[in-house]
């Protein structure tokens, strides 16, 4: 650990947080300077947006359908191609019902009341192509270039005692908090089976961590249209995610869950005769040793692809088809009646509109910021993006990751976690709302 690579740790996280965490003034409102480049390059691709996103939409049916028909035949496929396109049989329904759906919209062959209901889900191809612009080679200055190890060494000491896991465990929360919640989770459930953790420990770092990453906080807050409040938003949501982080493990169902391992407990390294803050800015240092511009790239470049080969057409086509399950049937509105007096007591606006948003993060956490972009109150989208994003157990991908994993949560058990961090966080972030919007 040279003077070096402390310099290279500083600068590299100098960058990181500079351009996801500091606010800036520009053109009359506040914003983090990824989206103030969203802005920008939104405005720039404005002409051929609708285009171009058609045909990354066109593109990611065509290349998952080819991947999802070979693999059905029993043909390899190279292997690039299934780490790019290989999806499961609902997501790629969900990308063709995407494309129909945006090609019809574009081209006004669909009545004008389901054009209506699906023009905002449409609209937000554009921003997700200006966001994946704007973001991807960035998002490695914040996750990759030490800040993360940093941090992980910095939190070990308080892991056990907080959050009833073990302390090295601290790595895979922070890993799990900034980085995307699928990997944050499918890692998770890799290492319950190689016997680091138990059932217990397992659901509650899949449960409570896998939050998910700060690309798709962006996209959430944009198309809740509540980009300006990021920043306070997403310090929120870490505070607010920490402290249900404490309380869940302490409560049904998940301290009624075995204390059992699957398999033979890894031998835990030792951590040496540093102190945590030495252990730390060296874990930091070694990480931004590895840091290289090739490394940004490849990292920016598959974070792009994720965004708008995978995010975007599957989280259009669910918003698309949200919207017009809330508009044209009763079904949420039957099921989010009680939530709609909760947020009625609480003073929210709009709270029987907003309700069934509330639970629709159940199916899709994507899905409740695009039901309320066309609420009027700015409070309101705040408080509903919030809660969506902290909610995390929704069945298309974290859920069904923690059922398969078999840890003895099971379809109810995983319903009630999801509710008590909705009716635990929901008076938090309106409380909060009050003084943020």
């Amino acid at each position: 650990m040279g003077k070096k690579n402390i310099g290279k740790f500083l600068f590299i996280s100098c960058i990181g947080v500079v351009s996801f965490l500091i606010p800036f003034h520009f053109e009359g409102s506040t914003n983090i300077l990824v989206g103030i480049l969203t802005a920008l390059v939104k405005r720039l691709l404005s002409p051929v947006s609708k285009a171009v996103v058609l045909l990354l939409i066109a593109g990611s049916a065509a290349g998952s359908s080819y991947d999802y028909v070979m693999g059905k035949k029993g043909k390899e496929v190279p292997e690039w191609v299934h780490r790019r396109f290989g999806v499961s049989g609902i997501y790629l329904a969900s990308k063709i019902f995407t494309l129909v759906m945006v090609f019809m919209c574009n081209f006004h062959l669909l009545p004008e009341h389901v054009i209506r209901a699906s023009q905002d889900m449409v609209e937000l191809g554009s921003t997700l192509l200006a966001l994946a612009i704007a973001l991807s080679f960035l998002l490695s200055f914040l996750t990759d270039g030490g800040l993360m190890e940093f941090f992980g060494e910095i939190t070990r000491p308080f892991v056990r005692p907080m959050f009833r896991v073990p302390s090295d465990a601290s790595l895979d929360l922070i890993a799990s908090w900034v980085g995307a919640s699928n990997a944050a989770v499918l890692l998770s459930a890799e290492k319950f089976r190689k016997g680091y953790y138990t059932k217990r420990e397992a659901a509650i770092v899949m449960c409570n961590f896998s939050l998910v990453s700060i690309p798709f906080c962006m996209v959430v807050a944009e198309a809740a249209k509540v980009e300006p409040y990021f920043l306070p938003m997403y310090l929120l949501l870490c505070g607010l995610g920490i402290f249900l982080a404490m309380v869940l493990p302490r409560i049904y169902p998940l301290n009624r869950l075995e204390d059992v391992y699957v398999a033979d407990r890894p031998e835990r390294r030792s951590a040496g005769e540093q102190n945590f803050f030495s252990r730390a800015v060296a874990s930091g240092c070694g990480a931004a040793e590895d840091f290289s511009l090739q490394k940004v790239w490849k990292t920016g470049i598959n974070t792009m692809a994720s965004i708008l080969l995978n995010l975007m057409p599957i989280g259009i086509g669910w918003g698309i088809l949200g919207m017009l399950t809330v508009n044209y049937t009763p079904i949420f509105g039957w099921l989010s009646w009680p939530m709609g007096w909760i947020l009625h007591l609480l003073g929210v606006d709009s709270a029987f509109a907003v309700a069934p948003a509330t639970l629709a993060g159940f199916i899709d956490m994507y899905i409740p910021a695009l039901l309320v972009t066309g609420i009027a109150s700015v409070r309101t989208r705040f408080v509903i993006a919030s809660l969506s994003l902290i909610q995390i157990i929704y069945i298309t991908e974290v859920g069904a990751v923690v059922l398969q994993a078999k840890l003895g949560v099971d379809l109810k058990r995983l319903a009630v976690i999801f509710m008590e961090r909705t009716l635990i966080s929901l008076p938090i972030i309106v409380l909060a709302s009050r003084l943020i919007v």
